[in-house]
């Protein structure tokens, strides 16, 4: 992997009548020789009708969403169909106030590491 370090903002809104949140989620690379604003996404994390935790993500790295659901706390992963690649996406709150944001991807056949780590703290 490369290590790039760059600022990470994520805006949590609840969703109406608590099922659920939404993150926005932005990566800011100024430093990089990409565009400054490396990633984006929209993410809703939600309690379905049966009770279980989805998450669906939209993001610039991609044409469709991506329909994750939680297979432990706060680890998602692919149903079926999977995507065309390998990935999930563990969400915790280590601490009041804070959130870590880990995009887990690999390869076709190749075990998922961890990638694209936010560790973001409450702003006032």
């Amino acid at each position: 992997g490369v290590d790039v370090v760059a600022a990470a903002r994520i805006l949590v809104t609840p969703l109406p009548g608590g099922a659920g949140v939404t993150l926005d989620y932005e990566v800011l690379n100024p430093q990089g020789s990409g565009p400054a604003l490396g990633h984006a996404e929209h993410t809703v994390v939600a309690r379905g009708d049966d009770g279980r935790a989805v998450m669906v993500v939209g993001h610039t790295h991609g044409e469709n969403v991506t329909v994750l659901h939680e297979t432990e706390p706060g680890t998602f992963e692919p149903g079926d169909p999977p995507p065309p690649y390998p990935m999930k996406i563990v969400v915790s709150v280590p601490a009041p106030g804070r959130i870590r944001h880990a995009w887990w991807y690999g390869q076709p056949g190749q075990p998922l590491e961890e990638r694209d780590v936010a560790e973001v703290e409450l702003q006032a």
